[in-house]
């Protein structure tokens, strides 16, 4: 990887209090908000970004609480280490809600934008560094008819119309599903949003970075990058109706997984996005502040089982959403896979095919990720059509033998021969229906890839073929598994040819889990220390996310509410 032109870091929603305590929030986790903070400064000050931008709600007072001024004053006591390339985005928090009905706090006025002025400066400004502009604007005045707000976007549009990149930084996200999602308390309300996104796209702005949800979404309109990015503070609680699962602490408030800062590596030709976790740890003595390097690639292609690219509707709540729908989505797995340096997964065709999954999978494509997608049956025309239009997101394509022959795999390659030239594996399921069961108990049960012990009558077979077709055997949880894939890279290589191995965390019983996390974390690491050894088999991992129900529940990289488990973490600090 090259090295980056430069970084900075980005830090959203500290929601610092007065140093005394104050009355501004009933929630116990907010007193742990300027601790957090300090820690984030910290490890931020380590990296040594170029320069430093804050999304907004420095503070949790309100302008218009007796609290606000020593609110401020302690912020920016805590964020001095980040002095003197330290910018503000204008918060909620810090200058007042939006407009909206039923708003549950005082929206922003002539009065409040000032105190806000007092205290961080100008509602809306610009830096430049190297051939970036980064621009940053108030998102509470957007719709509200002060005369600041044409002001602000007379000012925007003429501060966009330049040859350097552009970066826009504004504390709302225009949206965070879809550009023409309904109001809620955490986009903007047209006709503002229009405006917003239609500047970024005439002026080819690279990316629209945002806080407010303190949580992760990454969106994208033609060519523009839009993340809402993580809080170092608390967690929104409303989002964990996102995940199929109850939450932690505090009903989702203290998910100490989802707090961190953010770093944006500039290069050339684009820019990364590095999530720097903080634990919710509340000393610098208990966190790595030491310099942390952009991921290296990790050769590891995981199952995506879950629906990864699905959107819901979240229940009108009270305390934010009182008379309407929100509707967002989880997208925590396109973070973790940044965080572990993974650039290939596995998914089935049908999410091509599909309208929904196939805007994710080029969102996700836009990032650098590649799908490995598989199918058992002859794709249609208009799916064919699909991979010849989207192949620069693919990086390989799978046909699993489901007859005795390979007559049915060699149509399906040679179909997909025409329309691309990505590699093309096949596998086929391993099967409980394979097995005589004499004197033990029968279990419905189906995986993907060969038999290891099949492996010379299935080479035997695919060279018959005379395609280019890679192989897929499967190698079983406690198995000798650097043995075994050593064992195929030594079949690949006198045969010439590549393919690869899926291994399995399932324990091969459907009743039974598999949840030892220190043992697939050590398996895990165990074969990324040995990749080097074997260059011709590509790594595959069944799973990604956890099943915690179900057939075969196991253990994966992430957890059901987006978090790295055991292995997922030790992946990122490969």
């Amino acid at each position: 990887m090259s090295e980056p032109l430069f970084t900075l870091a980005v830090i959203a929603d500290t929601h610092m209090r007065a140093p005394d305590g104050d009355l501004s929030s009933p929630y116990s986790v907010n007193a742990k908000a300027n601790d957090r903070a300090a820690v984030a400064v910290d490890l931020i000050h380590a990296q040594n970004p170029v320069l430093t931008i804050h999304l907004g709600d420095m503070v949790h007072a309100l302008p218009h609480m007796e609290e606000y001024d020593a609110a401020c004053e302690e912020a920016q006591r805590i964020l001095s280490g980040l002095h003197p390339t330290l910018h503000f985005v204008p918060g909620n928090h810090d200058i007042g809600d939006k407009p909206l009905e039923a708003s549950p706090a005082n929206v922003v006025t002539q009065q409040t934008a000032a105190r806000y002025s007092d205290h961080f400066g100008a509602q809306w400004h610009h830096v430049d560094h190297g051939d970036c502009r980064f621009v940053m604007i108030n998102a509470s005045i957007v719709n509200s008819g002060l005369p600041a707000e044409e002001e602000q976007f007379a000012w925007l549009e003429k501060i966009v119309q330049t040859e350097q990149r552009v970066f826009l930084f504004t504390h709302y996200p225009p949206f965070i599903d879809t550009p023409d999602e309904d109001e809620h308390y955490d986009n903007y309300g047209e006709p503002g949003r229009s405006r917003v996104i239609e500047i970024a796209r005439k002026y080819k702005i690279e990316a629209v970075l945002s806080g407010q949800v303190h949580q992760f979404f990454f969106n994208r309109v033609e060519d523009t990058k839009y993340y809402c990015l993580p809080s170092t503070s608390f967690v929104r609680q409303d989002y964990s109706e996102l995940y199929n699962v109850a939450p932690d602490t505090d009903f989702g408030r203290n998910d100490l997984g989802k707090f961190g800062v953010t770093l944006i590596d500039v290069y050339e030709d684009g820019h990364k996005l590095r999530f720097l976790p903080t634990g919710g740890a509340e000393s610098s003595a208990v966190v790595d502040l030491s310099l942390r390097k952009p991921a290296a690639k990790t050769e590891l292609t995981p199952f995506m089982r879950h629906a990864w690219y699905q959107s819901r509707d979240l229940p009108y709540s009270g305390a934010k959403e009182e008379f309407g729908r929100k509707r967002a989505r989880n997208d925590y797995p396109l973070l973790r896979l940044w965080q572990m340096g993974i650039e290939t997964v596995r998914t089935p065709l049908v999410d091509l095919a599909h309208a929904e999954s196939r805007r994710r999978v080029q969102d996700f494509a836009s990032t650098g990720i590649r799908f490995h997608m598989f199918t058992t049956s002859m794709p249609s025309a208009a799916v064919l059509q699909l991979i010849a239009d989207n192949a620069q997101v693919l990086s390989a394509l799978e046909v699993v033998q489901v007859d005795e022959d390979l007559t049915r795999v060699k149509a399906i390659a040679k179909a997909f021969l025409k329309v691309t030239d990505v590699p093309i594996y096949v596998s086929r399921p391993g099967s409980s229906a394979d097995e005589v069961i004499v004197g033990r108990m029968f279990s419905h049960n189906v995986w993907t890839g060969y038999r290891y012990a099949n492996r010379a009558e299935v080479l035997d077979a695919l060279a018959d073929t005379s395609l280019p077709l890679r192989p897929i055997f499967a190698v079983a949880w406690r198995a000798d598994w650097v043995g075994k894939i050593g064992g195929m890279q030594a079949e690949f290589a006198k045969r010439g040819i590549q393919g690869a191995a899926a291994v399995q965390l399932m324990t091969g019983n459907p009743e039974t889990a598999n949840f030892d996390e220190e043992y697939i974390e050590e398996g895990v690491l165990e074969l990324m220390r040995n990749r080097d050894a074997f260059p011709l088999v590509s790594l595959m991992l069944d799973t990604f996310e956890t099943f915690d129900r179900g057939f075969n529940p196991r253990a994966g990289l992430i957890d059901r509410v987006g978090n790295l488990t055991a292995a997922g973490r030790a992946l990122t600090k490969l």
